[in-house]
């Protein structure tokens, strides 16, 4: 790796212990990390530009029917400037090679939540449950380009950019063991997972994007079987379908129907991979008006074609 290279001014052999940052202090490219124990670290860029995947990057730059951006923004999540849904062929890359050729599940947990439309809104990722505490790791080689807080719903947040041309997302964190512009080798431990930003239990919300796009990380990773699915990746439009759907996708997602009689009361008919939380999200109410209304539990395991009082 020729792009950077860290100075260690006192003991931080973090990377794995139970040492977590502090604070992170930006001088131009480079970066002050201050550590649990008062230790700290200067970590040097050297004319980084962002570019991991050279090859990808002579593709995209080459061929006027891409022109995507991609910008090494340490604060700033992700673009809205691109849309891989109108990609006009296929694109081929290795999730490992020869040179980066190891990798690591995130959290061994159970996936607890799939890359789809829950309610209105679509879910980028995947979730993962887990216990406030536990251990994540770095899924590939690559370099931190973001961790820190994120007010958008994200909480603690590391966003790492690999060299096969990938980004992977690990939200509410409990704790960040890595800040921005540090490489990091795949299963390396880069936070503690939690439950910080929007959320409403310990888990972790994973994301696989490639220029700000999210796709489906079950397309990379075989989560069953905690191991990836392919040493090759073929990127292609239907894989951003979601991105042409959006609002018809959610309003034909679910149906609302009026018994006969019944004219004051809206009611929601389940499809699969509905719940009560998303439906109280869906029609502005609440959980427990939910339950209330129809004499139920929370807990409730939901029928497909059952009618359920919303309102």
């Amino acid at each position: 790796m020729k792009y950077l290279f860290a100075i260690t001014l006192m003991s931080v052999s973090f990377l794995g212990s139970s040492q977590f940052i502090k604070d992170t202090v930006m001088m131009g490219e480079d970066s002050v990390v201050i550590f649990s124990d008062k230790s700290w670290e200067y970590i040097n860029m050297l004319n980084f530009d962002g570019i991991v995947n050279a090859e990808l990057h002579e593709i995209i730059k080459g061929d006027s029917n891409y022109l995507w951006k991609e910008n090494w923004d340490t604060q700033v999540p992700y673009t809205r400037d691109n849309d891989l849904s109108k990609i006009p062929d296929t694109l081929w890359l290795c999730n490992v090679d020869s040179n980066h050729n190891k990798f690591c599940m995130p959290h061994p947990g159970l996936v607890t939540s799939r890359f789809k439309y829950r309610g209105r809104k679509f879910h980028y990722g995947i979730d993962v449950d887990l216990v406030t505490g536990d251990t994540l790791s770095s899924c590939f080689d690559g370099i931190v380009r973001y961790a820190k807080y994120n007010t958008g719903g994200y909480g603690n947040l590391v966003i790492i950019r690999h060299y096969n041309g990938l980004e992977t997302y690990y939200a509410h964190l409990e704790k960040l063991f890595v800040s921005a512009n540090q490489e990091v080798q795949a299963g390396e431990h880069i936070g503690l997972g939690g439950n910080t930003g929007h959320s409403t239990g310990d888990h972790l919300h994973f994301e696989i994007r490639l220029f700000g796009n999210a796709l489906n990380p079950e397309e990379v990773i075989d989560f069953k079987n905690r191991q990836l699915k392919s040493e090759n990746l073929f990127i292609h439009a239907g894989m951003f379908a979601y991105k042409r759907k959006s609002s018809s996708k959610s309003n034909s997602s679910s149906k609302t129907k009026t018994l006969p009689g019944d004219d004051k009361v809206t009611y929601h008919k389940v499809r699969s991979g509905d719940s009560l939380f998303a439906m109280s999200l869906k029609y502005n109410t609440s959980l427990d008006k939910i339950c209330k209304l129809n004499e139920i539990k929370a807990s409730k395991i939901l029928k497909i074609g059952e009618m359920i009082k919303v309102r």
